[in-house]
């Protein structure tokens, strides 16, 4: 098994769980937004197993801030790590399953990827919906070559980044209503376990936790509800947030 990940810390910590489960592990300490040591990575792994046969892409940050005290900086770094890093990486696989004729990629979007589930989360919620559409095209045409894609979005999941991700033009304090969203969270374990369920079936959109689902159904199927209150929780929401804004 090949992990990836930019974090050498949090790299080792994976891999030292995964070899206790009896895995053989490989680590690589790779920035998925430079294509060049992905495509460097790929080729030494490639050379050494032989076969890539699942490609699991789920690399991705994101920031709390309003989008008028965004930096284009800020909108770059989000969606070179979690729109680009994904294509970055099929890039570099793909051929490799084409000549093969067989292999499952799974990209890991958002429910933020299907529509917009909270404010001040405009970069992360673009490059997710950039990598559900990717992933909708990627499966048409790998369909052809006899490979599976999976495109997983995630409701709330109980991960550190919850703590870690940036927050600008609020005082940190304001954190502990991004917080609010564990409510309706669930384990990691229980993703990576719908993960592992829908590329056994070769399932293409699947969206976890039963809140978020049900949301999913709502807004397909009752979109006036949806956009309706999409004019009230806004403004609760900012009022109950701008007390938090700097300056």
């Amino acid at each position: 098994m090949i992990v990836v990940d930019i974090n050498s810390g949090g790299l080792n910590a994976t891999g030292s769980e995964l070899e206790n489960l009896g895995c053989d592990v490989r680590r690589f300490t790779v920035d998925v937004s430079d294509y060049e040591s992905i495509r460097a990575m790929v080729e030494t792994v490639l050379m050494s197993v032989g076969r890539i046969d699942i490609l699991v892409n789920v690399a991705g940050w994101g920031m709390m801030s309003p989008i008028e005290d965004l930096e284009l900086d800020d909108w770059k770094g989000v969606i070179d790590v979690n729109l680009y890093g994904t294509i970055h990486m099929v890039h570099a696989v793909l051929p490799h399953m084409i000549e093969r004729k067989t292999g499952h990629i799974v990209n890991v979007a958002s429910i933020d990827g299907l529509f917009v589930t909270m404010m001040y989360a405009a970069p992360y919620a673009t490059s997710k919906f950039g990598v559900v559409g990717f992933s909708e095209a990627l499966a048409l045409e790998a369909s052809v070559h006899g490979i599976g894609v999976t495109c997983l979005c995630p409701g709330a999941v109980r991960t550190p980044s919850i703590d870690s991700s940036p927050i600008k033009g609020f005082r940190p304090e304001v954190r502990k209503f991004s917080k609010a969203i564990l409510l309706i969270a669930e384990e990691p374990e229980e993703t990576a376990q719908r993960m592992v369920s829908a590329v056994r079936k070769n399932e293409f959109l699947v969206v976890t936790t039963p809140f978020m689902r049900a949301s999913y159904f709502l807004r397909r199927h009752f979109s006036f509800i949806a956009y309706r209150w999409l004019k009230v929780w806004p403004r609760f929401h900012a009022r109950v947030l701008d007390k938090y804004r700097l300056g």
